[in-house]
């Protein structure tokens, strides 16, 4: 297969294409196609409609294509579209951020995404080749309906007035019909030999072209007339053949589309050309629409290095006070000096009194009318002699500019192309005089600019079409959650879910697009928020598509996307690092005071954003709410789980992270003990969790009352959906029934094998269990379903902020817990059965927590005993090495200050540390309960599951000593010895620790009630039921008005009964399985518990029923002044 890809060289007046051979894909061996280049002249004005502007690209390409298809090749293909165009922009994402009012600039495409823009323009291309070729087929016998058709498919081609067509050649002979001035101040046309214009104005690929018997300065106007009509017939004459080039034209819609700097294709396209490989250090500018520039040190491009400016980028350096360079060493600054000079010369002539005085002022005024570079060019050509002042002035001022930089770079050549440089004779004179004077440095102008940047642009998009792309967008073992429920529920239920009072959820994009495209019908807008790592893209992409389809029956305009990254500050790393903190530590402190609109939203980008938006259109991605309080908002929402696996695989990231990341000493650095270079995904969760938690959770609370539609993103091919008002009933209905959140597991380098056998459904893939998120709320999402098991998920901070008073109950507890990430308590499991030991560890005190930190609760734990190995399996049950225990509080008389040093020894040599020696290590059993305040050193031991009861704070966990093993990525885990000295209690002592039941209700054969008393420092406490295994006992439980949070911790099942707070009071009854955990909302008054006995014909005698429930103590409050 041969391969071809389209390059595009989109400048401020002109597109031009080039159809380049990609020969040999190893050594980037690239040639143009019949060394033909294409070009389409358009006018930008301030308000002029994008889609008339990129309609005229989508034409140009259609020209390419007519040739490509007269010449067709069997096997060959086109795989890609490489674009060179101007900044700012997004590059990566195709997202142009061009925002000016002055020349050849259209603030309509500010923020536009001109990716998506392509794709519509080129189904709307391969509709029409596909309508050419069925008809051709159709209808071919029949010449009187030939003619019809003609005329039809020349109506409907017939978009814009005509395509210009320029071959290689022709764009090449520019020199030759350039005026240069003689010695008497006229000008003639240049008498230069071939080698003398390669070494002064750069080179050309063909001698030929400089037959002038060939030249022709006017391109070829072809107007969409049966005179093209039928040559696309012509190309469609070989049946066999038109069906695959078809094939190939049909694709262009779905291959890669890329977008680069213009001036660094120039550059790419010069540097790797066989004339200028013999220097080293290459300076590429171009002058023309805008400044751009390039700087190349042995074919690579150099973007941050010290001897060149930020990002290489020349246009945003400061000219003056007052101005930039791409103020001045543009088309527009170019004109700026010429009407500066006319200025001068009206002032000059008001003071002089001679009568032709009047009419050398009118002369004055029309020259002043002039609006492009290409009138001043054939101004200076025909002998103005401001308009020669100004290109001369023009080049010493860009001289002097350079200079310094190329002092710094120490460049060996400066190659300068764009529009400008078609004027070389007026500007190389005095550019190289005023360059001598200070530095030694070559210069051509290329006149072949087109072509460069063309071959630029393909030659770094190779790098993208040879790369294997990974068809993984997350990286886990785990399962996605299923679109619709079919797995068994009789045990350990992964998906539990709450089916919704009214509505249905939709699947799938064809539904949802069916929605948005009815919205867009009657708004005219569509606004689409949502979550971090959410693709927006995907969404975007489907949109576009399938309007593409629906606006040929309804007759509308295309749409248009604009991306919300475009009114996002830049300058803002400043308070991004002081809530991340020292680079080198896991820690950061939480953003909650910091507000998405007032802090990271550039509020004139968004007013000129809402100001110059062309309609119909979608504004996508976070932030977009701000652009319209009343229109449509779609909020696209993804579970935190799902996020970090995106993370992993490398296709999410943090969107309010630093631009880069501050290395420098500083204030907020940690000790270096400390230290610790942060894995890549280690580095975005940090910022996931300290930035963009607070701030998007916040945003989407606030957007919650407007939403049309809410969105469950994690399937990306199939996501599932609700009407916003349908979700916000079904907030609404959950607040008054227990809930289940959704549960999940990672691996860890202690990790054990229970939750494996427990949590059959769970992939046997992974290596181990180390955690399961029973409940930590700022991680978990609850999964909905309706009538037809239909399944969404949201996040759990959704449904709090939104109902945590019918959660909490009491004014009291409400006060104190009620922000959207205030739920107090979390259920865990910690799994070291066959696995290895946690760390030694301790966590920080109220004060530390919140100075440091920013949370408003401290991480207080427990560790319940669930299972033991020697209880688990009955042949370990005398084996000694089975047996369990706990790491927890000093022994008498340790040393603060020689734990410390042992500590820091261990960590610098690598050494193991003798825990014992300073460490209480205290058997543990099945139903053992210990208490864990802060401030205490602890750790589990291998063979047991832990079930953590505790503050709801999770990663604020300083490792002290971790058994010298690496993490599951091969690198040393983290150590915060520094953090722990400074938060422990060394008289806290292990057994003072384990808490003793205290009986509070007995019925004889039925059930116990017990207290686990807590420590004074928790604010909350822990209740026990242990009950008889017979069905028929029932225990009716009173909330109190405060929420009950639950786990069966032995037995099979147990029934929990209640009524529904409804018109008519409903009894429900729901079951919940064996280590699941479930919530009871204040909400509910009372409720009934009862145990379920699933195998009662297996001849052992039932377990016992063990039902933990924890709650927040009444005096809390006291707890956390």
């Amino acid at each position: 297969m041969s391969s071809l890809v389209i390059g595009l060289d989109i400048g401020g007046s002109h597109i031009t294409a080039a159809l380049i051979r990609i020969k040999q894909l190893s050594n980037r061996n690239l040639s143009i196609e019949r060394d033909q280049l294409y070009s389409c002249p358009y006018r930008i004005t301030i308000d002029k409609d994008p889609r008339s502007i990129i309609s005229t690209w989508i034409d140009c390409i259609d020209d390419l294509l007519q040739d490509f298809a007269n010449d067709y090749r069997e096997n060959d293909t086109i795989i890609g579209i490489a674009c060179g165009i101007p900044g700012p922009m997004d590059y990566e994402r195709g997202i142009s951020y061009i925002q000016s009012t002055t020349l050849h600039k259209c603030n309509n495409f500010f923020g536009l995404n001109l990716r998506l823009s392509f794709q519509h323009g080129l189904r709307e291309l391969i509709s029409r080749w596909k309508y050419m070729f069925e008809a051709k087929y159709s209808i071919s016998s029949c010449s009187s309906i030939s003619n019809l058709r003609k005329e039809i498919i020349c109506k409907k081609l017939q978009q814009t007035n005509q395509i210009t067509i320029k071959s290689s050649k022709k764009l090449n002979t520019y020199f030759n019909l350039t005026l240069v001035p003689t010695i008497n101040g006229e000008f003639q046309k240049p008498k230069l030999s071939i080698k003398d214009m390669r070494n002064y104005c750069g080179q050309h690929e063909n001698d030929e072209c400089y037959n002038q018997n060939k030249m022709n300065d006017s391109p070829d106007k072809i107007y969409f007339d049966d005179k093209k009509i039928n040559s696309i017939e012509t190309s469609l004459t070989n049946d066999n053949t038109s069906l695959k080039l078809l094939s190939v034209i049909e694709k262009l819609s779905e291959i890669p589309i890329s977008f680069y700097n213009d001036a660094t294709c120039f550059a790419v396209g010069e540097a790797t050309s066989i004339h200028n490989r013999d220097y080293e250090r290459i300076l590429a500018l171009t002058l023309g629409t805008g400044f751009g520039s390039t700087f190349i040190d042995h074919c690579e491009i150099i973007i941050n290095r010290s001897d060149v400016p930020s990002g290489g980028m020349l246009w945003n350096c400061s000219y003056d006070e007052n101005s930039i360079a791409d103020d001045w060493f543009s088309t527009r600054g170019l004109i700026k000096i010429y009407n500066t000079i006319l200025q001068q010369e009206l002032s000059d002539n008001h003071s002089d009194e001679s009568t032709n005085k009047q009419q050398s002022s009118s002369n004055i005024y029309e020259k002043s009318d002039i609006v492009d570079g290409h009138s001043l060019t054939e101004q200076a050509s025909n002998g103005d002699e401001n308009a020669i002042k100004a290109f001369q002035i023009f080049a010493q001022r860009l001289g002097n500019f350079l200079v310094p930089h190329l002092k710094k770079f120490k460049a060996d050549l400066i190659v300068i192309g764009g529009g400008i440089a078609q004027a070389w004779y007026l500007i190389e004179n005095e550019l190289n005089i005023t360059l001598k004077k200070s530095c030694d440095v070559q210069v051509y102008f290329s006149l072949s600019h087109e072509k460069s940047i063309c071959l630029g642009a393909v030659q770094q998009q190779l790098s993208i079409l040879t790369k294997s792309e990974s068809k993984f967008i997350r990286q886990t073992f785990q399962n996605l959650l299923p679109v619709i429920k079919t797995i068994n529920t009789d045990q350990y239920d992964l998906y539990p879910c709450h089916e919704i009072p009214i509505g249905y959820i939709g699947i799938g994009y064809k539904k949802l697009n069916e929605e948005m495209f009815r919205l867009l019908e009657q708004h005219k807008i569509l606004l689409i928020d949502g979550f971090v790592g959410a693709y927006f893209d995907a969404y975007a992409y489907e949109l576009n598509k399938y309007y593409t389809q629906r606006m040929k029956t309804k007759n509308l305009p295309s749409l248009v996307f604009y991306d919300t990254r475009t009114f996002f500050k830049t300058d803002t790393n400043n308070i991004q690092e002081l809530y991340l903190q020292y680079s080198k530590s896991v820690f950061g402190k939480l953003a909650t005071d910091l507000d998405f609109k007032n802090d990271f939203i550039d509020l004139n980008k968004l007013k000129y954003l809402k100001n110059n938006l062309s309609y119909p259109c979608v504004i996508i991605g976070p932030g977009a709410s701000f652009i319209n309080e009343i229109a449509p908002l779609i909020y696209i929402d993804l579970t935190k789980n799902e996020l970090y696996y995106r993370v992993y695989a490398q296709t999410a990231f943090s969107y309010l992270k630093p631009t880069e990341i501050i290395q420098e000493e500083n204030s907020l650095k940690s000790n270096d003990n400390d230290d610790y270079e942060l894995s890549p995904a280690a580095y975005e969760r940090k910022c996931l969790y300290f930035l963009d938690y607070p701030i998007f959770n916040k945003l989407k609370q606030e957007l919650l009352p407007r939403m049309t539609f809410y969105v469950d993103d994690q399937r990306p091919n199939c996501p599932t959906w609700l009407h916003g008002h349908t979700f916000r009933q079904a907030l609404a209905y959950l607040a008054n029934v227990p809930i289940r959140v959704r549960p999940w597991f990672e691996a860890g380098a202690w990790g054990g094998q229970w939750l494996k056998s427990i949590c059959t459904d769970i992939s046997k893939l992974s290596k181990n269990y180390a955690w399961s998120f029973e409940m930590i709320t700022s991680e978990n999402g609850i999964i909905l379903s309706d009538k037809n098991n239909h399944l969404l998920e949201f996040s759990w901070d959704l449904f709090y902020s939104s109902q945590a008073n019918r959660i909490l109950g009491n004014d009291k507890h409400y006060r104190l817990f009620g922000g959207w990430n205030d739920f107090p308590i979390r259920f865990d499991f910690l799994d070291t059965m066959d696995g290895g030991n946690l760390s030694i560890q301790c966590h920080p005190n109220l004060q530390y927590m919140r100075t440091h930190f920013g949370e408003k609760i401290t991480q207080d734990e427990t560790y319940y005993i669930v299972e033991t190995k020697q209880h688990w399996k009955e042949e370990y049950k005398n084996d000694k090495n089975s047996s369990a225990h706990v790491y927890l509080g000093f022994h008498d008389n340790v040393n603060p200050e020689e734990f410390h040093q042992d500590l820091l020894l261990s960590h610098r040599e690598q050494q193991e540390l003798n825990v014992e020696k300073y460490i209480q290590c205290i058997p543990s059993n099945m139903h053992d309960f210990f208490l864990i305040p802060n401030e205490t050193v602890h750790g589990s031991g291998q063979n047991q599951v832990v079930l953590e009861i505790s503050a709801t704070p999770y990663i604020y966990t300083f490792k002290l000593y971790d058994w010298l093993r690496l993490d599951l990525d091969g690198r040393l885990r983290p150590l915060n010895i520094e953090h722990g000295m400074k938060n422990l209690k060394f008289d806290r002592r292990g057994e003072q620790l384990r808490s003793q039941p205290k009986t509070m209700k007995f019925e004889q054969d039925k059930y116990e009630e017990q207290h686990l008393p807590t420590h004074d420092l928790h604010f909350y406490d822990v209740q026990r039921l242990i009950i008889e295994p017979d069905e028929s006992i029932e225990i009716i439980r009173s909330t109190e008005n405060r929420f009950h949070l639950c786990m069966l911790v032995e037995g099979d099942a147990i029934e929990i009964e209640f009524n529904t707070i409804d018109y008519n009071e409903q009894k429900q009854i729901l079951q919940y399985n064996y280590i699941e955990t479930f919530l009871i909302p204040a909400s509910i008054n009372q409720y009934r518990v009862r145990p379920i006995i699933k195998n009662k014909t297996n001849g052992k005698k039932p377990r016992q029923f063990v039902l933990l429930i924890a709650y927040l103590k009444w005096d809390c409050e006291k707890l956390l002044e």
